[in-house]
């Protein structure tokens, strides 16, 4: 399902503890190979970006001009693939169905559900040293293929939570 994003996901973060974070004041996107920018719609590319702006610029981080002027280098990748959820339900001796302790046959019924699930990967790399610095993935079921703005920046703002770490 290209296009849709994990928004009721799980969030995980990872960094580079020697890595002084206050030092960095300027960030630049870069594409690479498979990334988001490939696999995602133009509109929900751009809205990415622009949220992930936002919520750098209230953490004192700015837009550079060009690579060179950049203190970090950020880049997205999607992925997805469609998952089944198999469910027993059993119904229970003690449940309403059930008529006192048997230890016989377990009686129920069985509930399958596909779905789709999605992981947005941001990574960010220091500009200078071309070392991954900070990561962070949500991953989760994918539940629209055009989430709409405020999804999206609760989604950001989850995945950025603990960016840059103290």
């Amino acid at each position: 399902m290209v296009g849709g994003i994990a928004w009721a996901a799980k969030a995980v973060h990872d960094f580079d503890p020697n890595v002084d974070f206050s030092s960095y004041q300027t960030y630049g996107w870069i594409e690479r190979e498979g990334s988001a920018d490939e696999q995602l719609p133009e509109h929900l590319r751009m809205r990415l970006r622009r949220v992930t702006e936002e919520v750098l610029a209230e953490k004192g981080l700015m837009p550079a001009p060009a690579p060179p002027q950049t203190d970090l280098l950020l880049t997205y990748y999607f992925g997805h693939r469609d998952e089944l959820q198999v469910n027993h339900i059993a119904y229970s001796p003690y449940s309403p169905w059930g008529y006192g302790y048997w230890s016989g046959f377990n009686y129920g019924y069985t509930e399958v559900r596909s779905y789709t699930k999605g992981t947005l990967l941001l990574d960010i790399v220091d500009a200078r040293t071309h070392q991954l610095v900070w990561t962070g993935t949500l991953t989760g079921e994918v539940r629209s293929t055009n989430p709409s703005g405020k999804r999206i920046t609760k989604a950001i703002n989850k995945l950025l939570k603990k960016f840059p770490p103290q």
